[in-house]
């Protein structure tokens, strides 16, 4: 018998529409912006006077210096090679050495994109065909300063891999006991619009017991997750395509807060501790693995032709409103 034939892989080359966790909102003060790179792109990011945060491309409009090494005054942001201050609309508002503002400039020279800073994390909504959103990022208890929980533990990887594979984790319940010692008793899966979950009880974890999750996906990238095990989390998993080949990989928990432990913040620790050691495990396998579009599965893999269904609703042209 030949080579059976290549199978297309439709998620090879193209980055899906959606919300990103880029950063946390206690990395980005007052004034102070942020360089980033993602899907083979620069941008910039700042919080102007009045804390609000605005997301650009990075290279001014007028001869391309990259406002990344600019300053922030006001709402504004100021470019390092001339001067001209861009609003977080993307209009100049000023040039020092000009008393007219061409009127391109004034009408938005500078990309903006649609930021929304919530469970204190600054999300971005990147669309390849320049769509607005669609949908928006959940606003979540226990995730937004309430008093009774902790800060966010955070730990972030750069790995060679890219979305489509982190995402298959959701309905992979076998790899648990494979990879981490810690089989999956039950566990149902959800598929609705944009959203994509299960709900799960994991046997046995070797520190952490048992453990009742519920993971859901908000869209392509952005995964919330709700814990019940020896102690109530909420987590964060946020994984954004530098370019085709590798993501920025993001995982934050918080810990409700116990009054009968001393330490609540030192139990949080640990706690991403283990749960940072699990996403090593999985890494090392990511970045070593191939992509199956077409893999020979058993009755009990999972409903993996499901989630990349949902999957392909992110890629290309946005649906039309309801």
């Amino acid at each position: 018998m030949g080579d059976m034939p290549a199978v297309a892989d439709s998620f090879e080359g193209a980055y899906p529409r959606g919300w990103y966790g880029v950063l946390f909102s206690d990395e980005l003060a007052c004034g102070e912006r942020r360089s980033l790179h993602y899907f083979g792109r620069d941008f910039v990011a700042w919080r102007g006077a009045s804390g609000r945060v605005a997301i650009a491309d990075a290279h001014c409009p007028h001869l391309g210096a990259h406002l990344g090494d600019g300053r922030c005054e006001g709402e504004d942001i100021v470019c390092p090679f001339h001067g001209w201050r861009f609003g977080q609309d993307g209009r100049c508002n000023a040039i020092p050495y000009s008393r007219r503002i061409p009127p391109k400039a004034r009408q938005g020279a500078l990309a903006t994109y649609p930021v929304r800073e919530i469970n204190q994390i600054i999300h971005l909504w990147f669309d390849p065909q320049g769509g607005v959103p669609d949908w928006e990022p959940p606003l979540l208890g226990g995730l937004n300063g309430e008093a009774g929980w902790t800060r966010w533990h955070v730990q972030r990887w750069r790995v060679r891999t890219q979305g489509r594979e982190i995402i298959e984790n959701l309905v992979d319940g076998p790899h648990f006991a494979v990879v981490h010692q810690a089989p999956i008793e039950d566990i149902r899966f959800r598929f609705e619009g944009h959203i994509a979950s299960h709900d799960s009880l994991i046997g046995g974890h070797p520190t952490l017991g048992r453990i009742r999750t519920t993971a859901t996906y908000y869209g392509p990238a952005l995964q919330y997750i709700d814990m019940e095990g020896l102690h109530r989390s909420r987590q964060v998993n946020c994984h954004t395509p530098v370019d085709h080949g590798q993501v920025d990989l993001c995982y934050a928990i918080k810990l409700q807060r116990d009054p009968a432990l001393p330490d609540t913040d030192a139990i949080a620790q640990d706690y991403a501790r283990h749960a940072q050691a699990a996403f090593a495990q999985d890494i090392g396998i990511w970045e070593r693995k191939i992509y199956r579009p077409q893999p020979l599965l058993c009755e009990s893999d999972g409903p993996l032709f499901e989630l990349r269904h949902w999957y392909r609703q992110f890629f290309g042209t946005a649906p039309a409103p309801a």
